[in-house]
């Protein structure tokens, strides 16, 4: 046992050491040894500043008593070791300047020989690293070649371990995840720029945080293949990068991004280039890379903007992307992808992108049946308009070299509407009534196809500024509805058939509900090319808080009601229709349920006694079983062919002010 200076902390130790020496080589000045094992050792080191816990035992460097030199005959000095074994060992590191402890448990080194007269020598040394982490390295270094060969593999190393590294370097709250790495390694001990690398590494479970606490990055997986990397010669070739379930969470302020502030003390620190930066940004055209497959597996970004007048949440997901035979002189590389936009669109393209010039560029994408609703925090902001329905279908090409940009958009939109004007300030102006009028067509899609050209280096080229000035003049009021046209077809005023309110909480439909289902099913008859939609909207505080007090009621009822029979469910539901707010004894089921309930509003004493996790169960259950039952009652019922009718929920998380109320906003369009 080694304790440290004041006798007290122990530096380190071991159970065993045996040692099999040979004095009889001795007489040919040869220390030989054909075994040595150390059984069970552990050290502790502590780091704070640049002083270590052991720092004190050393010497100081004057101390050492100077030798005069020998000027007898010296026999050369040779060494002999074989066997040289360390068993069952752990090393602890804490590292007081960043709070972060580093741990090697099961230490197990195998060193079969080392002499001074070998040709080779092989070793081998595996160790635990954290609570899951396997280390292995095993070596061959020949001696006489200066080249060695390393097989390096890691199991389940955690990131945890050196988290706090990490977060004194850029603004993050921690991160963790699990790194597998199998890799052969060759190099060459003299001339260290010789090193070659093959095998596969991989990244799991990654996650990222921001300082206060939310996510910014994390991946189920991300694998890298390594086929033949050659450092001396900067060649870098890469089978595959894929990651897998990918999920990036960016967020808009007003100062700057999440991203951008996290990044912070790392731009900080960012000084002007060193002379080895500008040597090595001197010698990239040295560089060869090929990567032969990068790939993106349902990826997510998870999107906020926090400019607006009100924010803006909105998600991308279901990412694919592929790219193939990515090589530095590649001019043609074809990429895929798509994505699914919040659930209600998607996104679908190809383009072919250069490696020699960033500026050859051809695209061809295409969105499809984009809810507009979702983006009225932005109408809001620019127009002081929310979009209260509308779908956009967008065809995009785009030809670019770095003299000429040609673009072609095409688009078209249904059913668009705006509402009312909000009490945000306009950032444009805009002839709304007029565009929206001169734009709609009978069937009331705007259907526009916009050209668009552009010298890519011009300094003040932008082909975001190019499209937003052309579609600026869609920026409209709505128009003519077309159920004037329907509501005459069926004797009906327009405003039964586009809308169908509902009371609050409730779970099934009334007769003048299923009148206006009868009358559109009657339009669907006479026009078999119409589609019609129903989108449920509802304000869901206001529906939590009325289906809590129902709830309650619920509650009080069946503990006094028997349920077993048709009969006796049926009396339960009149009863519970006949029992109102205000009844004395549910008021009094209340005030036993629920101290100090007399004094407060009956809603929050109801949410208080069902319970917020209950109630959200019970509000998500209420639009799936509303939904269901209109798409039933249309199917089999009236008959109606499923690719005729649409029955949804809104984005409830974006939805309008205006929009807040309980209704289904019925919409139609043509196939």
């Amino acid at each position: 046992m080694v304790y440290e200076t004041n006798d007290v902390d122990t530096f380190a130790g071991f159970r065993e050491l045996m040692i099999n020496f040979d004095p009889v080589k001795l007489i040919g000045n040869e220390y030989s040894f054909s075994a040595i094992t150390l059984d069970s050792l552990f050290v502790n080191v502590i780091q704070e500043g640049d002083v270590f816990n052991f720092s004190d035992m050393l010497p100081p460097p004057d101390s050492a008593a100077s030798e005069k030199p020998d000027t007898g005959t010296v026999l050369p000095f040779r060494f002999s070791l074989h066997n040289l074994k360390l068993l069952r060992s752990n090393i602890n590191f804490y590292d007081k300047n960043v709070d972060n402890r580093i741990t090697l448990d099961d230490l197990t080194l195998d060193l079969p020989v080392i002499a001074w007269d070998s040709k080779s020598s092989d070793f081998g040394i595996e160790f635990e690293f954290g609570h899951r982490g396997k280390v292995y390295v095993g070596a061959c270094v020949d001696q006489l070649k200066k080249e060695y060969n390393v097989d390096f593999r890691v199991e389940n190393l955690e990131l945890e371990n050196v988290s706090n590294y990490v977060e004194n370097v850029i603004d993050v709250g921690g991160f963790s995840g699990f790194v597998n790495a199998n890799l052969k390694i060759k190099g060459h001990m003299e001339r260290t720029n010789e090193l070659a690398l093959s095998g596969e590494t991989s990244l799991e479970t990654f996650r990222l945080q921001a300082a206060d606490g939310t996510d910014v990055f994390n991946v189920e997986r991300i694998d890298v293949g390594l086929q033949a990397v050659d450092v001396g010669k900067q060649n870098f070739h890469l089978s595959h990068i894929t990651a897998t379930k990918p999920v990036l969470t960016v967020g808009l302020y007003k100062d700057m991004s999440n991203i951008e502030r996290m990044l912070l003390p790392l731009r900080a620190s960012a000084g002007t280039a060193t002379e080895e930066e500008e040597t090595a940004s001197a010698d990239a055209s040295r560089l060869r890379f090929a990567v032969d497959l990068i790939k993106i597996e349902n990826g997510q970004l998870i999107f906020s903007d926090h400019t607006l007048y009100r924010p803006f949440q909105y998600d991308f997901n279901e990412i694919n992307v592929t790219a193939d035979n990515i090589k530095q002189n590649a001019d043609r590389v074809p990429v895929n992808f798509s994505l699914n936009m919040n659930g209600q669109g998607a996104l679908n393209g190809q383009a072919q992108l250069s490696m020699v010039n960033p500026l050859n560029i051809d695209i061809k994408a295409e969105i499809k049946q984009l809810r507009l609703m979702s983006f009225s925090p932005y109408t809001e902001f620019y127009i002081a308009r929310p979009v209260t329905q509308g779908d956009f279908n967008y065809d995009l090409s785009i030809n670019m070299t770095p003299s000429h940009m040609t673009n072609s958009n095409t688009v078209i939109i249904n059913e668009l509407e705006f509402g009312g004007k909000t009490a945000g300030e306009a950032r444009i102006k805009a002839p709304i009534k007029l565009g929206l009028y001169l734009m709609k067509d009978p069937k009331d899609i705007i259907s526009i196809h916009l050209p668009v050209e552009g010298n890519p280096s011009d300094p003040d080229f932008s082909i975001g500024k190019l499209v937003w000035k052309a579609f600026s003049n869609l920026l409209v009021k709505v128009a003519a509805s077309p159920f004037n046209a329907l509501g005459n077809m069926v004797g009906t005023r327009p405003e039964e058939l586009e809308n169908i309110p509902l009371p609050y909480a409730q779970d099934s439909f009334f007769t003048a509900q299923y009148e206006t289902l009868d009358k559109i099913a009657q339009i669907l008859e006479k026009k078999p090319q119409l589609i019609f939609s129903f989108e449920q909207q509802t304000d869901p505080d206001e529906e939590k808080s009325a289906l809590a007090i129902k709830l309650a009621k619920k509650q009080m009822l069946a503990k006094k009601m028997p349920l077993s029979t048709a009969d006796e469910k049926a009396a339960f539901r009149a009863k519970l229709d006949q029992t109102a707010d205000a009844d004395k004894e549910f008021t009094t089921y209340i005030r036993t349920q629920v101290p100090g309930a007399e004094s407060r509003v009956l809603s929050k004493v109801c949410r208080t006694l069902i319970g917020e996790d209950k109630l959200n169960e019970e509000f998500k259950k209420l639009l799936i079983n509303r939904n269901e039952h209109i798409r039933q009652y249309m199917l089999r019922q009236k008959g109606i062919d499923s690719t005729r009718i649409d029955v949804r929920t809104a984005d409830l998380r974006n939805l309008p002010d205006e929009l807040r109320s309980c209704n289904y906003k019925v919409e139609v369009s043509v196939k």
